[in-house]
């Protein structure tokens, strides 16, 4: 094992974790069977569930204008506890004076814990007090409610606690196929995985809205990730606006769920914060599938020439590539999944060249290919979304006149000019100089095809 092999791998050696069943929902992060770099502020963030609870708890009571009433309320909640001031003054939304509809949100709750994904948690083993319902009314989604209560909470085998104690737990209410309330999902303030604070209601996909309680701070929320041409990536985040303690966004036809974010403004890193969505309860893998394009080369780390005269860029092909895409990618992502395989090269200038893969979350993979000038110039070219199943998954034009960088796992590759003759073959990867009307063959498994470059 290499040096670099080896740094690679203790980066993506993690502990075993025995997180909320919405870890998904909460970091949808790689494993390390995936070989994935992790970031552990998705299962480390703490700003909400531990060191905030005190600001955020007063801050949102004051924004919410919340005022004791007769409530009987089990005992004062703790450190630790979040959604403890939603357990205080009157039902807020324009459902509120509903209490047949509340008593329906009510009954949801009460009836939801048997099948809830964290009833094996035994976090309603101890429940104290009565339900309330801390907000009710209408969204573009339909009738939407958030559901608290207190529970004593225990150590447990599948439960993660910074203390035993009364915590209060969170009910995201709602409308089912059938028109009545219906759990989406339920919380409880786990420390070091984030907080939910928003989930979808509604399940016609074409009329679903974003339901975000306001937890004393700026909030923006985001569609998608957005891939620029210059290989970076971002979110852009739009600010939320507040009323009644709840900000409600109509979702935009066709947008992916599990896409959506929300995040404190200004947004500078990972977001502590998350959604639920009608499948949060549905218990799946931790990890995400691993959408790499070749995510079992051989070697794993598998590093290839695409030129003569690049040998001292062997050692370090895979770490200075993988680390020059993560460094431009989006930091509100909560795990990239490396590529484990690198071409590298050198182009007609001087410039060094690596070529390789990179995903973000449960993205589709895609494929870049670095350039640094003699200059020390860095350059990241984008190659977008690779197609499996074509001859040549990659073939990404490389600026100034450097030529295409291609690569097809376990193919013999070479090129020619304005049809004349073909130039040796190199496995896996090439640099293919520019040239008029550049042609590129492609053999693997006995089979051969020619192909244009464009």
């Amino acid at each position: 094992m290499t040096e670099t092999e080896l740094q690679q791998r203790l980066i993506t050696s993690v502990e075993a974790v025995d997180a909320p069943s919405d870890l998904v929902q909460r970091a949808r992060q790689g494993g390390a069977k995936r070989l994935r770099r992790r970031r552990f502020k998705a299962v480390g963030a703490m700003v909400v569930s531990i060191a905030a609870v005190s600001g955020v708890a007063v801050a949102g009571q004051d924004l919410l204008g919340l005022r004791n009433n007769d409530q009987n309320v089990a005992a004062v909640p703790g450190p630790g506890d979040p959604y403890g001031f939603l357990m205080k003054g009157a039902t807020r939304g324009d459902l509120a004076g509903d209490h047949a509809y509340l008593a329906e949100v009510l009954a949801a709750w009460k009836t939801s814990h048997a099948t809830s994904a964290n009833q094996r948690r035994g976090i309603f083993d101890d429940l104290r007090g009565a339900p309330r319902v801390a907000w009710a009314g209408h969204t573009p989604g339909g009738k939407a409610a958030v559901v608290v209560q207190q529970s004593f909470l225990h150590n447990h085998d599948n439960i993660q606690l910074d203390h035993e104690g009364i915590h209060t737990l969170a009910g995201f209410i709602g409308q089912g196929a059938d028109g009545k309330p219906a759990l989406v999902a339920d919380s409880y303030p786990a420390p070091k995985v984030g907080l939910a604070t928003a989930f979808v209601a509604g399940p016609d996909k074409k009329d679903q809205a974003l339901v975000v309680i306001d937890m004393g701070r700026k909030v923006g929320w985001s569609k998608a990730r957005i891939y620029t041409d210059t290989g970076s990536s971002r979110r852009d985040f739009t600010p939320l606006q507040f009323d009644d303690g709840i900000s409600i966004m109509k979702v935009p036809a066709g947008t992916d769920l599990a896409a959506l974010r929300i995040s404190p403004l200004p947004a500078k890193g990972f977001s502590d914060l998350y959604i639920y969505d009608a499948s949060a309860n549905s218990f799946g893998p931790v990890s995400p599938p691993d959408n790499r394009l070749w995510p079992h080369p051989k070697p794993v780390y598998a590093v290839w020439p695409m030129t003569a005269g690049a040998d001292s860029l062997q050692k370090t092909a895979n770490e200075t590539f993988n680390n020059a895409v993560e460094a431009a990618s989006d930091p509100n992502k909560a795990s990239a999944a490396m590529s484990l395989w690198t071409g590298y090269g050198v182009t007609a200038d001087g410039s060094k060249l690596l070529l390789g893969e990179f995903a973000l979350d449960d993205d589709p993979t895609r494929v870049y290919a670095v350039l640094k000038s003699k200059a020390g110039k860095t350059t990241i070219v984008p190659g977008g979304l690779p197609d499996k199943s074509a001859p040549l998954p990659v073939s990404i034009k490389l600026p100034h006149g450097q030529g295409w960088a291609i690569a097809q796992l376990d193919a013999e590759l070479s090129y020619r000019f304005d049809g004349g003759a073909w130039s040796t073959p190199r496995k896996n990867t090439a640099l293919v100089p520019n040239g008029v009307n550049p042609e590129a063959k492609i053999t693997l498994n006995g089979s051969t095809k020619t192909l244009p470059l464009h």
